[in-house]
């Protein structure tokens, strides 16, 4: 049986954030899921991550943030959107969520340092993600339908 099978959530993961959020919307109307973004949750969380930092300190920060992470991890039946840095941080509590990336080319990710550091975020989200969409340009309605398709294969054979 395949280990997809038991998962609850879609998790979207790509380095385009935006895209991945628009992607993520698309595909929880289209599969009539609930959609949730991490980083909107920690500040709903918080309401003023930078002042919680600044007056309490980065390690409370970073608890809370966690904290967070746990509970969107246990969501049910939702499509959730994630950056790179917090899937970077919480990847492994997303265990009960089919992880997808949205692999873009370099010039349709968001800006990082260097070429060096887009490969190693690209190579990092590939070992923990159960399957890339491939795309060449940032286009939401097809990544979404590629996303469909693809999980229709999964479950098709639970």
């Amino acid at each position: 049986m395949n280990e997809n099978c038991d998962k609850i959530n879609i998790l979207i993961v790509s380095l385009n954030d935006k895209f991945s959020k628009n992607v993520a919307s698309v595909l929880a109307d289209k599969l009539d899921m609930f959609i949730a973004d991490c980083h909107q949750m920690i500040v709903y969380d918080l309401i003023d991550p930078k002042q919680v930092i600044e007056k309490c300190g980065l390690e409370y920060f970073k608890q809370r943030e966690k904290s967070v992470m746990k509970r969107c991890a246990d969501f049910c039946n939702t499509v959730l959107s994630i950056d790179f840095d917090l899937f970077k941080e919480n990847y492994a509590l997303f265990y009960k969520s089919i992880v997808i990336y949205l692999d873009l080319p370099e010039e349709k990710a968001a800006k990082v340092a260097n070429k060096i550091d887009f490969e190693n975020r690209d190579k990092f989200i590939k070992k923990y993600a159960d399957f890339s969409i491939i795309q060449d340009k940032c286009l939401v309605l097809q990544s979404a339908k590629k996303i469909i398709n693809k999980l229709g294969e999964i479950y098709e054979n639970c």
